[in-house]
């Protein structure tokens, strides 16, 4: 139903091939599959997924945008059938253990 290749970096991964069936769009199959990537991230390693996507495929970009993703820059000229332009796109690791470490209240009045 979908795909991903991706290559495994020293401080990213980098989406080259992104895919999912149009007959099971709309139903969590991309979503899961960057979620997976995401799992991946750490603040000491991988702390960010980049991605090129299409300046004419919206659906792609809203698609990564709803995902997290922001579009940095324009690739001019990236595509080897095309002069199409590209949008680089990324996600960064996003430290959230402040926002769900459960607050133990003993250690909250110690200091």
């Amino acid at each position: 139903v979908g795909f991903m290749i991706y290559e495994l970096h020293k401080t990213r991964l980098h989406i080259l091939n992104f895919a999912v069936n149009p007959a099971f769009r709309r139903r969590g199959v991309g979503e899961a599959m960057v979620g997976k990537l995401i799992s991946k991230l750490s603040p000491q390693r991988r702390n960010h997924i980049r991605l090129e996507v299409r300046e004419t495929n919206l659906p792609a970009q809203l698609f990564f945008k709803n995902s997290g993703f922001v579009a940095t820059s324009v690739l001019k000229d990236f595509y080897d059938d095309t002069t199409e332009d590209a949008y680089v796109m990324i996600l960064r690791h996003q430290n959230s253990e402040s926002e769900f470490m459960p607050i133990n209240r003993i250690s909250r009045l110690a200091g």
